[in-house]
């Protein structure tokens, strides 16, 4: 045996002591029928011949009655486990052969607890000899400290689960513990189901509710965010922090990580995460936070997925590559096994050798499918198809000769159909609740009583198709495969399965009445395939504010999608529209998050907010969906559609006397005049923005006014030739976004600051600042800043003279910005690639980026003079002196317009150079002067220090 002792049902086998026990107490049983015992636990599932029995009992004695003998040591082994040999639950006999020992088997070891008990394969492993060397060296190393990552690939029914199950048996041999955690096909799933999973069983096995709290620790708060009912098994857990959504999660993510850490330097441990073609991007995440850390730690992780199911566009595909390319994980790709394993494996399920006319049939139909071969071989077995009269195998098969079936679900579907007709009902309603299920929602859903429930159960384990989880307070168990429980969903019909789903559905808010929030996704899921549209709409709300709390923003867009689809289908009244507006309201934030503001989807939820805002009538409820308009209009460009916007914004404000409304209103009429190049009107609302801003109105939102006020006086005093006061501005900016721990403004100050530095020359503070951007919005998902972070880290990473890596990340930058809809900023983001292009000698690119950069420009006249300027630049480079000292001069005419005086000092340093180089020293000196003198702070600015320069040269 891999452990010292076995477990089944309520007995326990143990080879150290010699001794077989019921509830801890020994069992009398004699030596010979003891030693069956234990080599049929040994062989579970297994056909063991007499022969073989004979002789490893008996050994070569010469023993007169050995049929006799053995039938004995049977009957002794069967009156003590209370065994039926007509309906057996542990020794079945096989007519003219053998035994074979029927119960699921679970480990044991004695010297230690474990968070998870192993399940042993029921049949011996046949081939993989050479991917379980790589395991197992995966496992040394894991055991020694240096945390290993591998992932299963293949088929369905090819045996990934089977290695993983094996690999848990040689964890359990070393000492390691095991944790293990199954993503699910449902749309609803549970955000971060297997981590879930692996929470709720490492808590179901904790002996006392202060052994729990220990083992928790300071993570427990914050596990709870996972697990609602934690609150109730520990009182007084104190609450998690309360943190806007995006921080939430990078919380969640290190305690989880923390959790799993403590576990695994307590006892090495495996973790199997096993379905990730499943996953969702919470737990793809959540996964690839933990793996930062992997390399530290006595952790072997494993994950299992279906190579033919996996979508090249999708989450996990990326997730793989990004793995793999770093060489964080080790792939193991299974495929079918060969004929002569096939051969073993048939040999293995019967104990005899098949002939090649057999093995070649079967493998010729299976492709050496491990499940199929072994699906196939019992269909044929219980058809009596295989053998002779003589019990041997036929010397040849012709499965088509048979009508056997080519599809393993129609296999699978035979088997169901021998079965009774209540236990088939039952594994209906199994099968809707899902692959894991407790017998407790079971026995809800089921009209059955529990002792009819348990014979079903007890009929469909022996047929191999369900199996006992192991060691749990509570009775769960599992299909043998997911194909299994696939053929019993196949063969309902839809009205059928709606029933089940609503049974289910009730069942399990009966039994968790206390603590809906840990099932409001299981319930959604299930009420979704209902009748029942109210609760519907309910749950599937309720899942995904619930995910947005614990930023799995993938799984809460989805969740709202629907309950809006659900919603639709119901009778339009006031309620419905109200319902809807705050369903779209939050689905547009969530949407601006995962798309980017611009992109046609926010879009469009602004455009519904807006109706429906107008409907209601509200104040407060019109004023944010006119938000998600300017919103969407802002970062697009449309300045002017912003600016109307806005001012409706204003009106609506004003006449309620929103205070909230009234904030915003200056915000909104201040960032676009700004853009638009009118600052003067820009500083007033921008002024008025923090003049009126009261935190407590801000509280929870995403968004801060006061943030953007800040950033944007930053900019507009550059502009006005305050460049020291700017800088205070931009670092009050960021104080405050740390102050208020929001992710969000953090993004936008950090992303604002490298703008303004940049506006400084000063590309190691830009660099700096941008690293710091990058990494921020890469670890909380906002898009808009990845691209931005992209393009000034390119810029500074160019002026410092790596222009090929710096090219690369501007270009990536404003490709994926535009991908995101987001045209605001775009003339800016092509200079930075315009100068990173002329610095690396590409002139003629250079040139084109920069007249792209003139097209962009449209209403967004703050960045012209920038833009004419260095045109300007280029043209001198090139020798067109003509053309150079036109571009200064309009840049100097339109900063002067828009009142930029840190443009004009930029262009008239530029001219003076020219008009010096040219003989026209006076002139140049005269109209330098003018513009430098008109500034009182900044001289340490680069801007300043050149024209300083330029000027004393003149002078001299």
């Amino acid at each position: 045996m891999a452990s010292d002792i076995c477990r089944f049902a309520e007995f326990e086998l143990d080879r150290s002591a010699y001794q077989l026990r019921h509830k801890g107490r020994p069992v009398d049983l004699e030596r010979i029928p003891l030693d069956v015992l234990f080599i049929l636990a040994d062989r579970r599932g297994q056909l063991v011949t007499r022969e073989e029995i004979f002789e490893r009992v008996c050994g070569k004695k010469v023993f007169l009655d050995t049929d006799n003998a053995i039938n004995i040591a049977v009957r002794k082994i069967r009156h003590a486990l209370h065994d039926d040999s007509e309906s057996p639950r542990f020794v079945a006999t096989v007519p003219a052969k053998g035994y074979r020992f029927v119960a699921p088997v679970r480990a044991a070891n004695t010297a230690r607890s474990e968070p998870s008990k192993v399940r042993l394969p029921q049949n011996s492993l046949v081939g993989r000899e050479g991917e379980m060397a790589t395991l197992r060296a995966g496992l040394d190393d894991a055991s020694c400290g240096r945390g290993r990552l591998f992932l299963i690939s293949g088929e369905p029914g090819i045996g990934k689960t089977r290695l993983a199950d094996e690999l848990a048996v040689l964890a359990d041999a070393k000492g390691m513990a095991l944790l293990v955690g199954h993503c699910s096909e449902r749309d609803e799933a549970v955000a971060y189901l297997p981590f879930v999973e692996i929470l709720e069983n490492f808590i179901d096995r904790a002996s006392t509710p202060d052994a729990l709290r220990t083992a928790l620790g300071e993570q427990g708060p914050e596990l709870a965010r996972l697990l609602p009912r934690l609150k109730n098994i520990l009182p007084g857990l104190p609450p998690p922090l309360d943190l806007p959504p995006a921080q939430a999660r990078r919380q969640l993510f290190n305690c989880y990580r923390d959790f799993i850490a403590r576990v695994a330097r307590e006892q090495p441990l495996l973790l199997v995460l096993e379905d990730l073609h499943w996953s969702a991007d919470s737990t793809l995440s959540l996964l690839d936070h933990l793996i930062q850390r992997l390399s530290d730690l006595p952790l072997l992780l494993v994950g299992t997925y279906r190579d033919a199911e996996l979508n090249v566009t999708g989450g996990l595909a990326k997730t793989l590559e990004d793995l793999l390319r770093g060489r964080l994980a080790t792939q193991v790709r299974l495929k079918g096994l060969p004929r002569d394993e096939v051969a073993l494996m048939l040999k293995s399920l019967s104990g005899k050798s098949p002939p090649d006319a057999v093995v070649s049939e079967i493998y010729a139909e299976t492709e050496g499918n491990p499940f199929f071969v072994e699906e196939l071989f019992r269909h044929l077995e219980e058809e009596n198809r295989l053998y002779d009269s003589a019990g041997q195998f036929r010397s040849e098969l012709e499965i088509g000769e048979l009508e056997a079936p080519p599809s393993v679900r129609l296999v699978i579907a035979r088997r169901l159909a021998r079965l009774t007709d209540l236990t088939q009902k039952m594994l209906a309603t199994a099968a809707v609740i899902g692959r894991l299920f407790s017998f407790e929602i079971l026995a809800r859903a089921s009209a059955a009583d529990e002792d009819s429930i348990l014979n079903c159960i007890e009929e469909a384990e022996k047929a191999g198709l369900l199996f006992s989880v192991a060691e749990s307070p509570k009775a769960r168990f599992e299909f043998s495969h997911e194909l299994v429980r696939q053929a019993v969903i196949g063969g309902l019909s839809a009205a059928r399965r709606q029933r089940l789903h609503l049974e289910v559905a009730d069942a399990i808010e009966r039994t968790y009445c206390a603590a809906l929030e840990d099932y409001c996704a299981e319930l959604a899921h299930h009420y979704a395939r209902s009748s029942n549209t109210e609760k519907t709409i309910e749950y599937l709300d309720r899942a995904g504010r619930q995910a947005i709390k614990r930023g799995a923003l993938k799984e809460a867009e989805l969740c709202l999608k629907q309950a809006i689809a659900a919603l639709s289908t119901t009778p339009e009244t006031p309620e419905r529209t109200r319902r809807e507006f705050n369903l779209q309201f939050v689905l547009w934030q969530v949407l601006s998050g995962t798309r980017g503001f611009g992109t046609d989807e926010p879009v469009l939820a602004a455009r519904r907010m807006r109706e429906l805002g107008e409907k209601i009538g509200n104040p407060e409820q019109l004023i944010n969906a006119l938000r998600a308009a300017w919103l969407s209009a802002y970062v697009q460009g449309e300045l002017t559609a912003a600016q109307q916007i806005a001012e409706q914004i204003m009106e609506i404000a004003q006449r309620s006397g929103s205070r909230f409304g009234l904030t915003l209103a200056h915000s909104t009429l201040g960032l676009p005049s700004l853009f638009r190049g009118e600052l003067t009107g820009a500083k007033q609302h921008l002024e008025a923005t923090i003049a009126s801003y009261n935190e407590s109105d801000w509280s929870g939102d995403v968004w801060n006014p006061h943030v953007d006020a800040l950033l944007s006086m930053g900019v507009l005093l550059w502009n006005l030739g305050s460049g020291d006061q700017g800088r205070a501005k931009i670092r009050e900016a960021i104080s405050l976004s740390e102050r208020l721990k929001s992710p969000a403004c953090m993004a936008a100050s950090l992303s604002n600051a490298s703008g303004f530095y940049m506006n400084l020359r000063e590309p190691g503070t830009v660099r700096e600042a941008a690293e710091r951007l990058s990494t921020l919005a890469s670890e909380q998902q906002l898009p808009v800043y990845v691209a931005s972070g992209s393009v000034y880290r390119g810029w500074a990473m160019a002026e410092q003279g790596r222009t090929d890596e710096g090219i690369a990340l501007i270009r990536h930058g404003v490709d994926s910005a535009l991908t995101l809809g987001n045209r605001l900023g775009l003339p800016r983001s092509l200079i930075a690639l315009s100068e990173a292009q002329a610095r690396a000698g590409q002139m003629e690119e250079a040139l084109a980026t920069i007249e792209l950069a003139f097209s962009a420009v449209g209403e967004q006249q703050i960045h012209l003079p920038y833009v004419l300027w260095w045109r300007g630049e280029l043209s001198l480079k090139r020798g067109d002196e003509a053309l150079a000292d036109r571009d200064f001069r309009e840049a100097i005419a339109v900063a002067r317009r828009i009142g930029s005086k840190g443009y004009e000092l930029r262009a008239t340093t530029s001219l003076a150079r020219l008009l010096d180089k040219q003989g026209r020293r006076d002139e140049a000196r005269a109209m330098l002067a003018d513009i430098y003198n008109q500034f009182t702070e900044g001289f340490d600015t680069a801007d300043l220090k050149d024209a300083k320069a330029l000027l004393d040269q003149l002078r001299g």
